[in-house]
């Protein structure tokens, strides 16, 4: 991500905080205008639905243009179709970073087409050249195939800073791994090195916001990826060890009880892990691995028909949720032994994005006419807690 690019992705990221603190009713309407003025936002922006009618209509018009020239010219020659959709891929490509730099589009919609759109076509291209031109063996081709397709994508998930490119990335590499020798055990250990060190750079305060949603993106996928190699229908199915040799259950190894005890406590190992240290993607994948635990129990031991299982789960997993939320709330000063519901159901990043806009628009503001509030103008104390000083 280019300098003007994080810089404007920060100054959106606070900008976004002070309207939901204003929603809250955390600040005034002058405070908000303070805020808005310090850090204007240079770059072109969509709403939500007008930005996925321009992803979807954008989409279409590229793959639509590409078909269409292959259907005119008719290329035969294999080589030549795989050259072709690398070619237009690149090119898409280098149109996404003209878009996100001179352009200055971001949450635009035509970006993020023309940026999935031109690694789908630079991955097809690859995947055509090794399987059909270069002849190399099946597992031979994937390996090459996930791997350049993963190293394109987290190149370009650094570049321009979307999640989508990032998760991509992350599935490229598992997938690599799940062609190597012991693919089970290289989840696993992928698993474990990566997720501390995904936590730590996305909290890291020198880190685009951008880059921290990507960050944490890759991380559900790396709990994702450790939990279903401890699931125990992924174990018995021999899911992993399908990517390498076809699909062999694992029922008689000495290692399947560890899989019944991962698919009980991997989730709530998780979810408690998020209730405690306030982070909800921890919480809310605890919650969703946990309704996935309880839908396998349902098929190896029959309560009751599947759909009842999913609904029952479902509502005892937002009945917890209320609950906890309830139980909290419920203490004095609206904590229980210093735990209180707002931080573990919203996300802390906003509240300590919101606390940086506050004390950095505190000195700006003091110079805004006499009727704007001047409620935030520091007095001497000592601003910090939380981690909040210099997430920006």
């Amino acid at each position: 991500m280019t300098p003007a690019a994080a810089e404007a992705d920060r100054r959106h990221e606070v900008r976004e905080a002070a309207r939901g603190w204003r929603r809250a009713s955390a600040i005034d309407d002058a405070t908000l205008a303070a805020i808005v003025r310090v850090y204007p936002d240079d770059r072109v922006r969509l709403g939500p639905g007008f930005r996925s009618l321009a992803f979807i209509f954008t989409g279409l018009a590229l793959n639509a243009f590409f078909f269409f020239v292959m259907a005119v010219f008719r290329p035969r020659d294999e080589a030549l179709i795989g050259a072709l959709a690398i070619a237009f891929g690149l090119f898409l490509c280098v149109l996404t970073d003209v878009q996100v730099g001179a352009f200055k589009r971001a949450e635009g919609g035509t970006e993020s087409a023309t940026a999935l759109v031109g690694l789908a076509y630079v991955t097809g291209g690859i995947a055509l050249l090794l399987f059909e031109v270069a002849r190399l063996g099946e597992r031979a081709a994937l390996s090459w195939t996930f791997a350049l397709a993963g190293a394109a994508l987290a190149t370009a998930a650094w570049r321009w800073g979307m999640p989508a490119v990032a998760a991509l990335a992350g599935v490229c590499f598992f997938l690599l791994l799940g062609q190597g020798p012991l693919p089970r055990l290289l989840w696993i250990v992928a698993a474990l090195v990566s997720i501390p060190a995904l936590l730590a750079a996305s909290e890291h305060p020198r880190v685009p916001p951008s880059h921290r949603r990507s960050l944490l993106v890759t991380l559900g996928l790396a709990l994702a990826a450790l939990y279903v190699c401890f699931h125990l229908g992924s174990w018995d199915a021999g899911l992993v060890e399908s990517m390498r040799r076809g699909g062999h259950g694992l029922h008689e190894s000495a290692w399947r009880p560890a899989a019944i005890l991962g698919t009980a406590l991997i989730p709530p190992v998780v979810a408690a892990f998020g209730a405690l240290t306030r982070r909800r993607l921890f919480l809310d994948l605890g919650l969703a691995l946990g309704v996935a635990s309880l839908v396998t129990l349902r098929f190896y031991v029959h309560v009751a028909p599947l759909w009842v299982v999913m609904t029952l789960s479902g509502g005892a997993a937002i009945a917890a949720a209320l609950a906890l939320r309830r139980f909290l709330a419920s203490g004095a000063g609206g904590e229980q032994r210093g735990l209180t519901a707002d931080p573990l159901f919203e996300d802390p990043a906003r509240h300590r994005s919101l606390e940086v806009a506050a004390v950095l628009v505190a000195g700006p503001a003091a110079r805004a006419p006499a009727t704007a509030d001047r409620s935030l103008e520091p007095g001497g104390g000592r601003f910090g807690g939380g981690g909040a000083s210099g997430e920006y």
